[in-house]
């Protein structure tokens, strides 16, 4: 009987051994707070880019709260499941969450030519030597080719300042809920981000120039695909590619104090944009499901090894 518990106990730690590396690449948190008293809370999630957002979270002031948090961490991937009920004690019990996407907005730039905002294409956040900018003499060789890696390390927004794009979001969506002393409030919400890199012909930057090389394979990555006179057509991901969208559903309510809401998201891929700046003082319910999908993840990305069923 001995010889077999040890064998049993053997084999389950060959078996988390071989899974390690796998859980190794996730960070996983869940808590369940119970509270009572003065509060002040102070939590992130996630590392903008990194993580395909960046969540903050800040609670403040007295009262009684009951909260349940879930966190999920992978590269270029956040997943938050976070419920909030609380009723105020003799101040205001104040929540409010901010999502910071990674995800570029949609850009314009201002044609003096016409005198109007004229959109900044895909091609040209993704491949800025595709466009018909001037660009900087260090980008380019005598005969106008890109040089490798001259894009190197440049952010969209630095992009933005040196081509005169103006952004046309922040990418941001955020809640705060404030009860009133003695009322109730209510946080539920479930979201996730993600923002995968793009292919640079091997350059470690997804902001770095694309030129084709004949080289096309990196499974972690979307590319854009060439007809056959070299013009782009469409965007494909690689097998593993973690995605670039934002969803979100959420309850935000209080029997009596100030409900605000702040979103502002765009997407260069549809053009689409939403902007909502909103307080409402008094009694509040809002319910909502939110989908921004810029590009799908890849038929083969590695599944949450945490969700059993």
């Amino acid at each position: 009987m001995k010889r077999t518990l040890v064998a049993v106990a053997l084999a389950v730690v060959f078996v988390l051994a071989l899974a390690a590396p796998a859980f190794a690449q996730a960070i996983f948190h869940t808590a369940t707070y119970e509270m009572e008293g003065v509060i002040d809370f102070k939590k992130q999630a996630g590392h903008y880019c990194n993580t395909g957002a960046e969540v903050k979270q800040v609670i403040a002031g007295s009262g009684k709260m009951d909260k349940v948090q879930t966190i999920t961490q992978v590269k270029g991937k956040v997943t938050m499941s976070d419920t909030n009920d609380w009723v105020a004690g003799a101040t205001p019990l104040t929540v409010t969450t901010v999502w910071k996407l990674c995800t570029p907005p949609k850009y314009t730039y201002y044609e003096q030519t016409y005198g109007y905002d004229v959109p900044v294409g895909i091609a040209h956040i993704y491949s800025p030597t595709q466009s018909t900018w001037d660009m900087p003499a260090s980008w380019t060789g005598g005969d106008g080719t890109p040089l490798a890696g001259a894009m190197a390390g440049y952010t969209h927004e630095m992009l933005a300042g040196i081509h005169g794009w103006d952004a046309v979001s922040e990418q941001y969506w955020a809640v705060q809920v404030q009860a009133d002393p003695g009322f109730s409030g209510n946080l539920h919400q479930k979201g996730e981000a993600a923002y995968g890199g793009f292919y640079t012909n091997g350059a470690p930057f997804e902001y770095a120039a694309h030129w084709r090389d004949g080289v096309t394979n990196n499974d972690n990555t979307w590319r854009w695909e060439y007809n056959k006179d070299g013009n782009l057509i469409a965007p494909s991901v690689g097998k593993n590619y973690v995605g670039d969208y934002f969803t979100m559903e959420q309850m935000a309510r209080t029997s009596q104090g100030t409900l605000k809401r702040y979103i502002d998201i765009s997407s260069p891929w549809s053009h689409g944009y939403l902007h909502e700046d909103m307080s409402v003082v008094g009694k509040s319910k809002i319910s909502e499901a939110f989908k921004l999908g810029n590009l799908p993840a890849g038929a083969d990305v590695p599944k949450d090894w945490w969700k059993l069923f």
